[in-house]
């Protein structure tokens, strides 16, 4: 039976490639399947819908007017629906691309149109994606990045699943070829030429307990929970209707009146419980759609990252791409001994403020909920560093503490004293303050506490947080910039803020020493400057 599941496989393969082949030796401009409508239709409801997000207070305080006349509502949804229908429709129409041998083309647009033009050695990773839209068919998105701007999408929207895997192992040839021919361009990649097509070594999965893990240690649905804070009034007033069909009586649960004074406290603390458990299941359940299956894999020098319950996802990272490594846990992790590893390559074009988009982003490679020892070990395979969790890290200058102290500080106390004196406070009064402003120096010297940085002969390493920390490593040969910063104040005592810039980003290191952030810059310029490395 396996024999014959890898015989069709193989057929299977050898047919995509035919037909890949075929595309690319047609020269002509070609149509995508009509199921790209259902893309275009999802994507620019997920546009609108965060366009409405921003009308969400005007909504909430209509929503009286919403509710006396709902079949004017429902029309109006109705109607917009088949704009976006349209819409979709003619996107489609006007969508066609084209293959050749060293290059691919993506024609679209009706009143705005673009022609996007991509050669195969400019592509950097090539992402594939199968929507649950998608599941029932045998097609999905093809996206290749290209570390450009976000707004230049090279998306080929809707196209069978084994060709878009033979297209992919295409382009990693041709960056293999590249490779080969210029070695300069990067270190090692000049050797993916010999295991494309290898067997790939499952170097990591990740089960369903795990990502129960990641779901209650790494939970944002406080983000969701904003967003609804337009409708808030609307949810308290018509929550006591809704546990009443259940058989409870909020009102008289939370009477403060009827019970003595440990009841009320221990019926508030139950109705939070339950409502941060909702929150905790929201969390959980995310965690599993975005990341179940979820299987790292090496290939020769690539690394495969696989996961998705409904949308399934497939992001492949060179390992000469790699900028950096990030191990981030929150204060939960600390305390349970897990970490999420992110590897993270050129971040050009990611939006900033969108945190789904840099989960789901082929610039990031995450492995969630990972013990230190599986971190680290992951962390060598593609860097040969040290064993991070076990290095010691030069602490920063206490006088941050003061630095953080005088601001943002200074002016939240000076603004509680104000008020202290002019309202008359009583003696509890001025006992709150007193403990806002030693919460806030704890927190001040928490986070001083925090900050550290480690070197050895190739690699820096960083640790900074509050609540919980962050590690990060990264080769010094990858620095593109580098920034000596000193104010007057950190002059007089001989101290400076470190900043370098990656292809993954920036960063800084505040108050180190100001002879030792000159050596470690002139050290770094010298690596650059006499290895002549690559930073792709």
């Amino acid at each position: 039976m396996n024999e014959q599941i890898d015989i069709d496989s193989l057929d299977t393969s050898v047919e995509s490639e035919k037909q890949l082949a075929k595309e690319i030796a047609s020269d002509d401009w070609l149509r995508v399947s009509p199921i790209a409508i259902l893309y275009f239709f999802v994507k620019t409801l997920a546009a609108l819908s965060n366009f409405l997000i921003y009308l969400l207070p005007v909504f909430a305080l209509n929503f009286s007017k919403v509710k006396a006349q709902p079949l004017l509502f429902i029309g109006a949804a109705l109607g917009l629906m088949v704009i976006v229908m349209i819409g979709a429709v003619v996107k489609y129409l006007f969508y066609f691309y084209r293959l050749s041998a060293d290059r691919v083309e993506i024609r679209q647009g009706m009143i705005k149109k673009s022609h996007l033009d991509l050669p195969f050695g400019k592509i950097q990773n090539v992402k594939i994606i199968q929507p649950f839209y998608y599941r029932f068919s045998d097609y999905s998105i093809l996206e290749l990045d290209t570390a450009g701007s976000a707004q230049q999408e090279a998306n080929i929207v809707a196209i069978r699943l084994p060709i878009a895997e033979s297209f992919k192992q295409k382009v990693q040839a041709v960056f293999a070829d590249v490779s080969a021919d210029n070695p300069s361009l990067s270190g090692d990649a000049g050797q993916s030429h010999k295991i494309i097509g290898e067997q790939e070594e499952i170097l990591n999965r990740r089960s369903i307990k795990d990502l129960v893990v990641h779901g209650i240690t790494n939970n944002r649905v406080w983000i969701f929970l904003g967003f609804l804070a337009p409708f808030y009034n609307v949810i308290s007033e018509n929550i006591g209707q809704i546990f009443s069909v259940i058989g409870l009586d909020i009102s008289s649960y939370l009477n403060y009146e009827s019970q003595t004074l440990w009841v009320f406290i221990l019926h508030v603390l139950s109705v939070a419980m339950v409502i941060m458990l909702f929150i905790v299941l929201f969390s959980i359940v995310g965690s599993i759609f975005v990341f179940y299956d979820y299987r790292l894999s090496r290939s020769g020098q690539r690394y495969i990252r696989r996961s998705g319950l409904l949308t399934k996802q497939e992001i492949s990272m060179n390992v000469s791409r790699i900028q950096r490594a990030v191990f981030q846990q929150d204060w939960l992790d600390i305390i349970i001994g897990r970490v999420n590893l992110r590897f993270e390559q050129n971040s050009a074009g990611i939006a900033g403020g969108n945190q789904a988009a840099q989960i789901n982003s082929a610039n990031k490679l995450i492995v969630p909920s990972v013990y230190p020892q599986q971190a680290d070990e992951l962390a060598q395979d593609v860097f040969d560093v040290q064993a991070l969790f076990n290095l010691h890290f030069q602490s920063i200058s206490p006088r941050y503490i003061l630095r953080l102290l005088l601001f943002p500080c200074l002016p939240i106390f000076i603004a509680l004293a104000a008020l202290a004196t002019t309202q008359e406070f009583s003696l509890t009064g001025w006992i709150v303050v007193m403990v806002i402003m030693g919460l806030m120096t704890g927190l001040c010297t928490l986070r001083w506490y925090r900050w550290g940085i480690a070197k050895d002969e190739d690699f820096l390493y960083i640790r900074k947080g509050l609540f919980g920390r962050d590690f990060i490593v990264f080769p010094i040969a990858k620095m593109q910039q580098t920034k000596f910063t000193q104010t007057l104040l950190m002059r007089a005592r001989g101290l400076a803020t470190l900043k370098f810039v990656l292809a993954s980003g920036g960063m800084k290191v505040p108050y180190l020493p100001a002879e030792q952030v000159t050596s470690i810059i002139d050290e770094a310029l010298l690596k650059v400057a006499r290895d002549k490395p690559a930073w792709m």
